[in-house]
C-alpha cells in the first residue's frame, strides 16, 4: 500500500508531525510505503528529512502562502496520477477541507473527513474513526476504494511510533496553473495581533464565553493569560456577540486545542466547543450555572461568579511571581 501525505503551504511543522503520525499508524502492521509531498515554499530539507517518510517530494515550483485553492487542487490531483497512492492524508483545516472533497470527486476516491483514529481490523482492513454528533459519538468507517482521501482532525495524532526513515528530497515536476477565474481574491485581512503564544501551541488557554456579560470581561482574562504564559480564547457565543475577534474562537468551528491547562470562564459547554478542547490535559470550569454541560468534562469545576474569582486569582499569582 502506498500512503501519500500532502503538506500544504499552511502546514507548519507541528501539523506535519500529526499527519506523519497518522500515516505511520495506518502503515503499522502492513506492507506500506509512506510518501510525503511538500507543496509550499516553507517546506525545507530539514523538515522533510525529519518527517520519517520513505519517499519525499518537493515541487519544482513551490506554492507561496498566498495561493489559490484551485491551483493547489490541480497540483495534488496531478501528484495522485504520478504517484498512484491508495491512501492520502491532508490536515483537516480550512485548506484541507477545501481540497479533500473536491479531490475525491476528481479522482473518484472515497472521502473520510475529521479522522481522529486509524485502526487495523482483524480482517486486515483499515478502520477510520471520526467523531459525529458534535463529538458525542464515534463512527468507524472502512473503505474499499482504490484511493481514499482522509482529512485528519487537528490534535488527534499528537503522538505516534514512527519507523526510522530519512529519505532524500526529490523534485516532482508539476507546473503551477494560473487561477481559473472561479475564485477572485478581493482583499486579505490581517488577523488581529496576538500577544503571547497562539492558540494552537499555547500550554495554557484562558477562554471566555457568554457568561462574561460584555467585551470588558476579557480584560481580566488577558491579564490572567499573561501571568500564566498562555493565550486567550473564546467561545462562539462571545465571538458572535462581537466581544472578541473570530481568530480567538476555540471549538469545532474555531481552533482545536490541546493545552496542558484550559480554563473555561462563563462557557456553557456546547458540544461544538467541547469537541475542540477534548485533547486538553486539564480543564477548569467557572460558571454560575451548576447544570452547565462544561462541568461534565471539567477536571475542576467552580460554581461562582467569575468577577469575584479572576481578580483574586490574578492578585495571588502576581504576589507569587514578584
Amino acid at each position: 500500500m502506498k500512503i501519500l501525505v500532502v503538506a500544504t503551504p499552511r502546514d507548519h511543522r507541528g501539523r506535519l508531525e500529526e499527519l506523519m503520525n497518522a500515516a505511520h499508524t495506518a502503515a503499522r502492521g502492513r506492507a506500506a510505503e509512506i510518501h510525503l509531498l511538500g507543496t509550499g515554499d516553507n517546506f525545507d530539507d530539514a523538515t522533510a528529512q525529519a518527517a520519517g517518510a520513505d519517499w519525499v517530494y518537493r515541487l519544482s515550483t513551490p506554492v507561496s502562502g498566498s495561493f489559490y485553492p484551485d491551483t493547489l487542487l490541480d497540483i495534488v490531483e496531478r501528484a495522485c496520477v504520478q504517484l498512484t497512492p491508495a491512501l492520502l492524508f491532508l490536515t483537516g483545516d480550512t485548506v484541507g477541507l477545501q481540497l479533500a472533497p473536491r479531490l475525491a470527486v476528481r479522482t473518484k476516491a472515497a472521502y473520510i473527513s475529521g479522522c481522529c483514529g486509524v485502526e487495523l481490523a482483524a480482517s486486515g482492513r483499515l478502520d477510520f474513526v471520526r467523531p459525529i454528533y458534535g463529538g458525542k459519538a464515534l463512527e468507524v468507517l472502512a473503505s474499499a476504494a482504490s484511493l481514499t482521501v482522509v482529512t485528519v482532525k487537528p490534535k488527534s495524532f499528537l503522538n505516534g511510533e514512527r519507523r526510522p526513515a530519512a529519505a532524500q528530497v526529490q523534485t516532482l515536476d508539476i507546473s503551477l496553473t494560473s487561477p481559473s477565474g472561479a475564485i477572485t481574491r478581493v482583499q486579505v485581512d490581517a488577523p488581529e495581533e496576538r500577544v503571547g503564544p497562539d492558540l494552537e501551541h499555547a500550554p495554557v488557554i484562558v477562554s471566555g464565553g457568554r457568561g462574561l456579560g460584555s467585551a470588558e470581561g476579557f480584560a481580566g482574562l488577558h491579564r490572567l493569560a499573561e501571568i500564566l504564559g498562555g493565550a486567550v480564547g473564546a467561545s462562539r457565543a462571545a465571538v458572535d456577540a462581537g466581544w472578541i475577534a473570530s481568530t480567538f474562537q476555540v471549538g469545532q468551528t474555531g481552533t482545536t486545542v490541546a493545552p496542558d491547562l484550559y480554563i473555561a470562564i462563563g462557557i456553557s459547554g456546547a458540544v461544538q466547543h467541547v469537541a475542540g478542547i477534548g485533547a486538553a490535559r486539564n480543564i477548569v470550569a467557572i460558571n454560575t450555572d451548576e447544570e452547565a454541560p462544561i462541568f461534565g468534562v471539567a477536571n475542576v469545576g467552580v460554581v461562582a461568579d467569575y468577577r469575584g474569582i479572576i481578580p483574586a486569582l490574578i492578585d495571588e499569582l502576581t504576589e507569587k511571581t514578584t
